[in-house]
């Protein structure tokens, strides 16, 4: 018997290994092409260290999702090769049941749940957090080194109401073009020589500096249009200041979002009674939705044996198919869930649970009734 278990058991944990392999592969690279190649195509400088620290991040936060799928797919192609194959009939007849025979697949399952709890209950909110740093907090980088927001020779619109386009040589912005908007209208343009980049953060409001040389200047008057208002200037050097207080709230609301927040605050911030109802079913919902995606692959392990078995292709493809189906209708259950998960009266904490609850409950029986065959 031990035979049997550790043959079945290192089938479906090995199938599984591959199966994330390959989708934390597709994921990680999806996210790098995606988001980091485009900020390289704009910031050669940032560096290799930046996209290799993005991906290291990027790993748990695709783990968390390959995971489950990747168990699931793992399930249909080995139980649906040991039905093709008649193995699956041969233990039936040497009297094993069906309990008995998904013994090893439990205990994979068990370790795969662990994983996924430690991952989407720890590592993860870890990761996004560090990630959103990553992304978008521009004060980060703008203490470190403030030529890095800019790109060489295209429009840079990260600066609250303000455009910007320059070319970068020698650690200056040379032949810079700033418009100051307000509503989509120009306030101010204005073409420099060459400026140098610095940032105030000692200001109680920290601004981006930029410090020009050989400035024209067109400023929009009180009254008619830009161009019939604005009247031009010369300036051999002038300084031109951008607000960059934004910043610093944007990167606090990145890092006080229900998925970036660590378990033991979450779990605090979804009972706190002073908290606005909606935000507080945010976070009810998150933690459902933690605790709810942990135990997916109990789940999916209960309804992945009847159906590779019921299936019997030995194609890969088809317990692909099948396996991709059901995480669809997964997800978009999920889904449902999380666009309502501000609305209280709903219950979308509960809500959370309802794909674990139906295929969790269709899983059973399809399995009781293979059983009794």
């Amino acid at each position: 018997m031990r035979l049997l278990d550790r043959y079945i058991a290192r089938q479906v944990f090995v199938s599984a290994l591959y199966a994330v392999a390959v989708i934390l592969i597709i994921l990680v690279l999806g996210n790098v092409f995606k988001q980091i190649l485009r900020e390289l195509d704009k910031r050669p400088e940032i560096g290799l260290g930046f996209v290799l620290k993005f991906i290291v991040l990027v790993i748990p936060i695709s783990m968390s999702l390959a995971i489950p799928f990747s168990f699931l797919t793992a399930i249909l192609l080995t139980f649906g090769r040991l039905s093709a194959d008649s193995e699956f009939v041969s233990m039936r007849m040497a009297g094993l049941s069906m309990w008995r025979i998904c013994l090893p697949v439990a205990v994979v399952a068990l370790f795969f749940t662990g994983v996924c709890a430690w991952v989407n209950l720890s590592v993860t909110p870890a990761a996004k957090t560090a990630m959103e740093g990553m992304k978008d907090s521009l004060l980060n980088r703008m203490q470190l080194e403030p030529m890095l927001l800019f790109p060489d020779q295209q429009v840079m619109s990260d600066l609250p109401d303000h455009l910007v386009f320059a070319k970068k040589e020698d650690g200056m912005l040379k032949g810079l073009q700033l418009i100051k908007m307000e509503n989509n209208i120009p306030m101010a343009i204005a073409v420099a020589r060459e400026a140098r980049v610095r940032v105030e953060m000692d200001k109680e409001n920290p601004e981006l500096v930029l410090d020009m040389t050989d400035v024209n200047l067109m400023v929009k008057g009180d009254e008619g249009t830009f161009m019939d208002s604005s009247q031009p200037m010369f300036m051999t050097s002038g300084a031109a200041g951008v607000s960059i207080g934004d910043f610093t709230a944007q990167g606090e609301q990145a890092i006080a979002k229900p998925d970036n927040v660590p378990l033991v605050t979450l779990m605090q911030l979804a009972r706190d009674p002073e908290l606005d109802s909606e935000i507080r079913a945010s976070y009810r919902t998150e933690l459902s939705m933690r605790f709810a995606f942990s135990v997916s692959c109990l789940t999916f392990g209960f309804i992945g044996v009847p159906l590779g078995i019921t299936a019997q292709r030995r194609e890969s493809t088809a317990g692909f198919i099948l396996s991709m189906v059901i995480a669809v209708t997964y997800y978009v259950m999920l889904s449902i869930a999380e666009i309502v998960q501000t609305r209280e009266e709903l219950y979308p904490h509960l809500l959370v649970w309802v794909p674990n609850i139906l295929f969790l409950t269709l899983g059973i029986v399809m399995f009781v009734k293979l059983a009794k065959k």
